[in-house]
Parts: structure tokens; C-alpha cells; sequence
């Protein structure tokens, strides 16, 4: 049988789960010319930790992922500099490390 203490700190435990939304990241332009730059911005993440940026290329490898810090209200941004990146679409998602959730996928392409 569960103790009172150990029921309490397991509802607590659901509780901020439930209450934790879903990272979300979009980009700044769908479709960019070589050489300009995209910014991608996070919302959702555990405020004041650590999230890793993950970048697929047009050919399916994936670049080696990029951490990220998040600011006090679970927020980043982060620019993407397409002057060495190849034409076509790239995919991008984030991994809040905290809670290991990991945020929509988007698009850019660049041209």
C-alpha cells in the first residue's frame, strides 16, 4: 500500500507532465536563398535547460546535432547560416533533454 506522501509526490509528478506543452518550433522562411539565413524559434521547452537541435539534409544524413540553452520562459532562437548548406529541403526538429520529447518537425528549402 502507497503511503500518503508517496501518493501526493506521484500526483504531483503527473501533474506537471500534464501541464507541459508540447515543444514547438517554426522557421522564419520556408524557402531561402544560398547564402541568407534562417532563424528557428522554440516555444515549450523546460525553461533554463538544454534542448538539441537536429538538421536532416536534402539527402537524409543528418548533420550532428546542435545544443541548444532555453531561456527562463522555456524559449530559444537560433540562426542557420545556409552559405555552405546544399540546395534543396532540410527538416528540422528539437529534443527538449529534459523531459526527452521532442518537438514538430519543420521545413525549409533553399535555393
Amino acid at each position: 500500500m502507497l503511503k500518503k506522501e508517496q501518493v501526493s509526490a506521484e500526483l504531483s509528478r503527473i501533474i506537471v507532465i500534464t501541464l507541459q506543452n508540447k515543444p514547438q518550433i517554426q522557421v522564419s522562411t520556408s524557402r531561402v536563398k544560398s547564402g541568407d539565413l534562417v532563424f528557428v524559434m522554440g516555444t515549450g521547452f523546460t525553461p533554463d535547460r538544454t534542448a538539441m537541435s537536429h538538421l536532416r539534409r536534402p539527402d537524409g544524413s543528418e548533420y550532428n546535432p546542435l545544443r541548444l540553452r532555453t531561456n527562463g520562459r522555456g524559449e530559444f532562437s537560433h540562426k542557420i547560416d545556409t552559405t555552405m548548406l546544399d540546395t534543396g529541403a532540410f527538416e528540422v526538429w528539437v529534443e527538449d533533454e529534459a523531459s526527452k520529447v521532442l518537438s514538430n518537425r519543420t521545413q525549409f528549402t533553399v535555393e
